[in-house]
């Protein structure tokens, strides 16, 4: 008899190294989250990628005026097709209250529209307590889309945000 070992659900971690910030809170969801996640790095990602995967977290920080950096621009068309009825999506990002109170964090709702449009769920909801921003697309009914942090303004509050939400995340995705 030949022993198969059990198909193992992963989840895939999506983001670019070449964003410091956002590279450094996916390394350390990595890590807290132990066993079972797969980075995909988004600048070489392909559809296959992200499909084979039983859930995904997505990492973005936002440029500009409220944008999107190119490797999510470039990554987008190649799954604008496909059909994530079912997938459970989990967002996080940095965002700067005073120097963008506009546009905070508005690539995690720039993702999460995307993404809900193609049949995903966005789960790990976070509130919006303790920001003082202006506008952000990633805030829907009172609260953030996903985990919004912001180094900048509040540095001393990411180690607990994150500890809460991948915590939280664990039940949602498994």
């Amino acid at each position: 008899l030949q022993s198969h070992r059990p198909y193992m659900k992963t989840i895939g971690l999506l983001y670019s190294k070449s964003t410091a910030f956002t590279a450094e809170v996916g390394a350390r969801i990595a890590e807290a989250w132990g066993e079972g996640i797969e980075y995909v790095d988004i600048d070489t990602a392909r559809l296959e990628d992200v499909e084979k995967h039983s859930a995904l977290i997505l990492g973005t920080p936002t440029y500009f005026n409220g944008e999107l950096p190119s490797a999510w621009s470039e990554f987008l068309p190649e799954v604008e097709d496909a059909d994530f009825t079912g997938k459970k999506v989990a967002i996080y990002g940095p965002g700067d209250q005073v120097g963008s109170p506009m546009s905070f964090a508005d690539g995690v709702g720039i993702l999460a529209e995307f993404f809900e449009a193609l049949g995903a769920e966005i789960v790990g909801r976070t509130s919006e307590e303790g920001y003082s921003y202006e506008q952000s697309l990633a805030a829907r009914e009172g609260s953030f889309l996903g985990l919004i942090l912001d180094p900048t303004n509040q540095p001393e509050l990411t180690d607990r945000r994150l500890s809460a939400w991948v915590k939280e995340l664990k039940r949602e995705l498994v």
